[in-house]
């Protein structure tokens, strides 16, 4: 076709719905693409609801070319969604069980320390022996400088060594050369040993050491509200759980753990003379000992017991005896009065000699009423000890102790309890063991009790 002929019909761009174009447009352009047959398959997935057919790379010459999206199943979403939460849930449960319970930790903990003293131990033997044989060598003129050195991580001082690292080529003879040898060895051995208590030492909190004004029980109530800021009756309900070392040792090393409400205490050796069970053995031979005491002082009193009990019923046989002579001799009235009268004087004498007697007083009402003062210097002390009524005891021969409780007193609990004399609760004739709602007093060295005058006194 000429061009006039195109100028005289007008042509249609039916690509593009359009008249009188000049030439096919860029819309025309792509339309014509969708008449392949796998984009007009692609169009009528997206005509029938697909999310979306062509992403545009806008770095691309071509600026029509795409990739196609294919819309996701709302069912394989869900799928997709319930798997990850399982997988995740399961991942998150797996790290929650690997990470240890405080009373694991606990154990490791322990176990660490163990480790430690083990090494110590050996590090001690090593020591020992050592410096017997540094005591051997300078009896020798030559070697009878050297000296021990004072640091955990070697056994002498660096010049003594470097002499003996020197001298250990020169010396002829076996014996002693030997011994140089031994010492050498042994100093790398402690250097080694050090080096590896210090790298078990690493995260372990250093150790209390107890003395004997405080124990175990005072050392663990310390750490409980001091380093972990418990109340006091958090910190005592946390103590009552744990087995407390019963015995106050100079030197033991107390280790205190907690973590999540878990405590945990435990006693080492650490720089005393003796082991906790070592303590325990000479602790509970020394309460052998005593109980043998107390049975020997029980069985005197029992002796005197019987003595005074015959005494006793050779009184009654006279009274008899003169009861059935009263109708004959009227004078024995007043004997058998006598009699009657040295009857009660002995059987209260039995019970004096084998008793202790006491009052019961409230702070309040004792210090209202000037029987006893409270200083700073002098503490609780009697003040006027005549007009009070001992009318209460103990008879040693039924029982060794009283039990008293915050009613007695009108009080609702117990904060101090004193006893008076106080002199004997310092010897340990008496032993006050004293809890919020009840009081137990013991009288141990009954013999040093008998015809005593006590004041209890409850705050």
């Amino acid at each position: 076709m000429s061009t006039e002929d195109n100028k005289a019909s007008p042509r249609k761009d039916l690509l593009n719905n359009r008249e009188n174009s000049s030439g096919e447009s860029i819309y025309g352009k792509f339309r014509s693409r969708i008449l392949d047959q796998e984009q007009k398959d692609m169009m009528e997935k997206v005509q029938q609801g697909a999310e979306s057919g062509y992403v545009f790379d806008s770095a691309s010459e071509d600026t029509l070319s795409g990739e196609y999206v294919k819309k996701i199943d709302k069912k394989v979403i869900v799928l997709y969604v319930a798997v990850s939460t399982i997988i995740l849930t399961s991942i998150i449960l797996i790290i929650i069980s690997l990470i240890p319970e405080p009373e694991d930790k606990f154990i490791e903990y322990k176990k660490k320390i163990a480790e430690v003293e083990k090494l110590n131990v050996e590090k001690s033997k090593i020591i020992n022996e050592i410096e017997g044989i540094v005591s051997e060598l300078k009896k020798n003129e030559k070697y009878k400088d050297i000296q021990i050195a004072p640091e955990d991580d070697k056994l002498l001082t660096d010049k003594s060594m470097q002499f003996l690292s020197e001298q250990v080529s020169k010396e002829s003879n076996t014996g002693l050369k030997s011994k140089i040898n031994t010492i050498i060895k042994s100093d790398e051995e402690i250097k080694a040993l050090q080096m590896d208590i210090i790298s078990k030492n690493k995260g372990l909190d250093a150790p209390v050491v107890m003395t004997r004004s405080k124990g175990h029980e005072q050392i663990a109530y310390e750490f409980l509200t001091i380093k972990k800021g418990l109340s006091d009756p958090e910190a005592r309900e946390v103590i009552e759980s744990v087995n407390v070392f019963d015995y106050t040792y100079e030197g033991l090393y107390v280790w205190n753990f907690y973590e999540n409400g878990f405590y945990g205490s435990f006693i080492t050796k650490g720089e005393a003379d003796k082991s906790p069970n070592e303590i325990k053995k000479l602790a509970q031979t020394a309460f052998q000992e005593r109980i043998l005491d107390l049975e020997k002082e029980k069985t005197a009193l029992k002796n005197i017991t019987k003595q005074l009990e015959t005494d006793l019923k050779t009184s009654q046989a006279k009274v008899e005896q003169l009861l059935s002579e009263r109708n004959k001799l009227g004078e024995l009235d007043s004997k058998n009065r006598q009699l009657k009268e040295e009857v009660i004087k002995k059987e209260e004498m039995i019970s004096e000699l084998n008793s202790v007697r006491y009052k019961l007083l409230a702070y309040n009402f004792a210090i209202e009423r000037g029987i006893i003062s409270d200083s700073v210097w002098e503490g609780v002390k009697i003040e006027k000890a005549s007009g009070i009524d001992y009318s209460s005891k103990v008879d040693f021969s039924v029982t060794d102790n009283i039990i008293i409780r915050p009613k007695q007193f009108s009080l609702n609990s117990f904060t101090e309890i004193y006893v008076l004399p106080k002199s004997l609760v310092n010897s340990g004739d008496i032993k006050v063991l004293k809890k919020d709602q009840i009081c137990k007093i013991e009288f141990v060295n009954k013999a040093n009790l008998i015809k005593k005058q006590i004041l209890i006194i409850a705050k």
